[in-house]
This record gives structure tokens, sequence and C-alpha cells, in this order.
């Protein structure tokens, strides 16, 4: 064959070849872009939404932390924390399964069961109840009977206005007590003088009180009766056709909340990162006060399991006693653990 003839046949082969890889190369490339992309897709994540008991505040920043971390998105949930409006609300909207979880007061949840709501208590997060009187330490008010003759602000739409009056009762006190009707947490109308003392939460109102005037006085409802207090409620429909998604939620929240009680500094970060125009000082001690409250009589690791029938028995008879609910209740199907 003379060389004209060859350089021609042997570009030929020499193209062909070249030809021949760039297409093995791209279909290698296809391959693995296929790969990577049915690696990459996801299954879209289930949105789940949880109602509060009130405003968020440090009390409510687990949720916000976990939610931050990633946490949530990597079991599947795209988790929507909804500003409350009062435990009553919280009770409403997951009962009618508008929410499938929320975080309310056992007072609250207690009249929603009798009135047929069907909510199921998941978590404990407050084991005794925080309801307290407190006062400017100026008043010296330190027990029930120095109530007397003093001026009390009651927030006659919350469950802590039977509260109080059964505090009242259960320490037999006759003297006249001018009761003020209030609409607010009771902390503005202490710090101004308008009552000389209020009824509400021990780590909310009366805590902020303490930090705004340098200390507080403080009479706890413990003092005359308990009960189960803050926990973490669902629907029972939502619980029985999607238990898996409920396992998940409960997996993530209350590693979120464990975690949160021991990183105080990021937990906090977390709530301001949604709050930035929060009391820093105040939100700072209210989590202190709650994480108190949280683990007290037992370790965080009690946070769900805490719940028993006996405990819940003497929870209901309580909340009977001093009038929440309006008859004996037992508490079958009342609660429940998500695993």
């Amino acid at each position: 064959m003379s060389q004209a003839n060859y350089l021609p046949t042997r570009l030929s082969k020499l193209a062909r070849s070249l030809l021949r890889a760039v297409v093995l190369t791209a279909l290698a490339l296809t391959a693995g872009m296929a790969t990577t992309s049915v690696a990459e897709v996801k299954q879209p994540l289930e949105h789940v939404g949880v109602r509060l008991n009130f405003l968020p505040g440090a009390e409510h920043a687990f949720l916000y932390l976990g939610q931050q971390k990633g946490w949530y998105a990597d079991e599947g949930i795209d988790l929507e924390v909804i500003p409350g409006q009062g435990s009553t609300v919280a009770v409403k909207t997951v009962g009618s399964g508008e929410d499938q979880f929320a975080i309310a007061d056992t007072a609250s949840v207690a009249r929603g069961w009798e009135a047929g709501v069907p909510i199921v208590y998941v978590a404990m997060l407050l084991k005794n109840t925080p309801t307290a009187i407190f006062s400017l330490p100026s008043k010296n008010i330190r027990s029930m009977d120095d109530l007397c003759g003093k001026r009390v602000g009651v927030n006659l739409k919350s469950t802590t206005a039977e509260q109080y009056h059964a505090m009242v009762r259960l320490a037999k006190l006759t003297c006249p007590i001018e009761e003020i009707p209030m609409s607010s947490g009771g902390s503005k109308e202490v710090l101004t003088n308008l009552v000389d003392a209020a009824v509400n939460f021990s780590y909310t109102d009366a805590l902020r009180v303490k930090v705004r005037a340098g200390g507080v006085n403080v009479i706890p409802a413990t003092q005359y009766f308990d009960f189960f207090s803050l926990g973490i409620i669902s629907n029972r429909k939502f619980l029985a056709e999607k238990p898996d998604l409920a396992r998940r939620f409960m997996k993530v929240t209350i590693r979120s909340l464990i975690y949160a009680l021991h990183h105080k500094d990021e937990t906090l970060e977390a709530f301001s990162k949604v709050n930035p125009e929060a009391d820093s000082e105040y939100e700072s001690a209210k989590l202190d006060a709650f994480g108190v409250l949280v683990t007290k009589d037992g370790s965080d690791a009690d946070l769900v399991e805490v719940q028993s029938p006996s405990g819940w028995e003497a929870s209901l008879t309580s909340l009977y006693d001093i009038g929440i609910i309006k008859s004996p209740m037992s508490a079958d199907g009342k609660f429940g653990v998500v695993k």
C-alpha cells in the first residue's frame, strides 16, 4: 500500500477510535449523572404543624433548634411552628385535625376530653402545675393569709382562675379579697401597682416581675394541690393513620428537647434567630426556670415515660376536686407513648 493511501486510512482509524472513546465517555458520564440524580432525588417532606400554647418563648426554643439543625428534615418532616393563642385554642385545632401536634396545659386538655375532643397526651413536659400567686417583695405577701384586704389580678378566661379560687378555698380564707379581672398574664399590672398580686405561671409572668424588679414573692399552687401540667398532644385519628410520621416527629422532638436542656447558649441563639426582638435577659431566665420544672423529680430521660395510669388518675381527680372538670374522669385512652 502506498503512503498516500495509508495516511488517510490511518487517520480514519484514529478518528473512529477517538469517536468511539468520546461516545463511551459520554455514555459513562450520562450513566453516572443518572445514578447521581436518582440518589439525590428524595421523597417530598411531610408537613407537620405544631401549635404553641402561647406566643413563642424560650420554653419553645427546642422546636426551633431541631428545625434549624435539620433534624426534622432528616426525618422527612417539614415542621411548621405556629404561634399560640392559649391552650384552649391549641386543643381545638389539634382536635379538629387542623394541627397535628400542640403544646397545651393539662387543665385545658382535660376540659377538651370532657367535651369529647379526640386528643391524646403523647409527652409530658411539666409534671407539676406551675400556677402561682406572685407579687412584688414590697407588698410583703408571703402566704395566703397576706392576701386579706389586697387586690389580686385574675384572668377569668384562664384555667389559673379556678386554681386560684381553689387555693383560697383550701386555705380557708374568709377575709375580703378584691378580685381584679385581667386579660393578660399579670406582670404589667403587678409592676405598675394596678394590683397587689396576680395569678399565672411561675416561669412566665412571675419570672418577668423578678427580672424587671429584682425580686418576686411567690405562693405556689402545689402547696395545696398538684397535677400533670404542660405537655404535647396529638389527634387520635392522625396517630392511627400516620403512626410512622408521628413516631418520627416525637423522636426528633424529644431529642431536641434533651439537647436544649444541656446546651443553653445554642438554644437561645436558635430562638433569637426567629424572635430577634425578644427580651434576652428574660428569655434566658425563663429557659433556666423551665428546665428546672421539666427535670424536677427525675432526669430528662423521664420526659415521655413519666406518664402512668396512676399519675393520670391522680391528676384527673385533682382537676375534678378543684373544679377544672365537672365530673370524675377515667385516664383510659387519654395518654400514650409514640414509639
